[in-house]
């Protein structure tokens, strides 16, 4: 991010957010600013090799640190994790840079977290763009891990969230902190079907942490730019504000969050761009079939890419493409 300008805001909820962005001024609607929300466990630092291949455009690049992470606050409180609070937070960025045509881009929990912004706020944006992570449309039903996991056990053949079993217990922060190292191979291992052995698989994740299998790591993980970002950022702040999110799930919170959310407003109507991952295990393309049966993404495009779940570090260059051809194919003057 050394190209770009560091700027500090804060939030009408008195949180400190740090961002980057490309340059001052406004975006048009025919140059709508980029905005890039990362996911778990990452930071602003997840985008560095994609917003590279942005250069060239007069779109505005501006990415945040999101709440939990880098050098934004990072609150004990589960509660100031609420997706509408967090929707709040990421529209004052946005007035901040008076950018008032926005695309909002996001992967993994960036993903649901950009879905909801644009929910609560879709006068602010012109597109939206979701990585591995499909639109997870609103429920008014309390969400219940063990039976979600007994569903997609019974669906996919395995329990998709299992990991989430770990990441809410309480010694989850602890055993990832002692074990730093560890969780990067956790990550980013190069083994088949590592994601599902690791995440889907109950209380694989947490073996393997106090445990002393080593596993090579996919190539990108190998170098030493992202390792040692990610583990500068743990051993300073720890792992815990990392797994808020998680938490506010499966607490209900969200879904009391979501309720805010009015019925007639789940549709997301302007054009919408679904990169899908053929490696991800957690993130399937088919958690997008609710939402096209009920018409709620009335303007989406879908593209695949060989990728496992940290797309933006295995294939960024891809993700750039697809980003600069829907930006310009649906947005530039002609």
């Amino acid at each position: 991010m050394e190209s770009l300008q560091r700027k500090i805001v804060v939030t009408r909820r008195s949180l400190k957010y740090r961002y980057f962005v490309s340059h001052s001024g406004e975006s048009t609607k025919q140059h709508p600013a980029l905005f890039f929300i990362h996911g778990f466990p990452d930071s602003a630092h997840l985008w560095v090799e994609v917003v590279t291949k942005f250069r060239d455009l007069p779109n505005k690049l501006i990415i945040p640190d999101c709440l939990g992470y880098g050098g934004t606050d990072k609150p004990k409180d589960t509660t100031l994790y609420a997706y509408k609070d967090q929707a709040d937070d990421l529209a004052d960025i946005l007035e901040n840079e008076n950018a008032k045509f926005t695309i909002i881009i996001g992967h993994d929990w960036g993903s649901a977290l950009a879905q909801r912004t644009y929910l609560h706020n879709p006068e602010l944006f012109s597109g939206v763009v979701l990585l591995n992570t499909a639109y997870m449309v609103p429920s008014d039903q309390p969400f219940n891990l063990a039976a979600v996991n007994e569903l997609t056990e019974k669906t996919w053949g395995y329990p998709q969230f299992s990991y989430w079993e770990f990441f809410t217990a309480d010694d989850a922060p602890e055993i990832i902190d002692g074990n730093l190292e560890r969780m990067w191979q956790v990550l980013h291992g190069d083994v088949e079907d590592w994601m599902k052995k690791l995440f889907c698989v109950p209380g694989a994740m947490r073996k393997f942490l106090l445990g002393n299998e080593e596993v090579q790591l996919k190539p990108y993980a190998s170098h030493s730019g992202w390792k040692d970002e990610f583990m500068q950022q743990f051993k300073t702040d720890g792992f815990a504000p990392a797994l808020q999110m998680y938490k506010a799930t499966a607490s209900n919170l969200q879904t009391m969050s979501d309720s805010t959310i009015p019925k007639e407003r789940l549709a997301i109507k302007v054009p919408t761009l679904f990169i899908i991952c053929t490696k991800d295990a957690v993130c399937l393309p088919e958690m997008m079939v609710p939402a096209k049966e009920r018409g709620l993404v009335p303007d989406l495009k879908e593209v695949v890419i060989e990728s496992a779940h940290w797309s933006p570090m295995e294939k960024p260059a891809e993700i750039a493409a697809h980003i600069r051809d829907f930006v310009i194919d649906r947005f530039s003057p002609q």
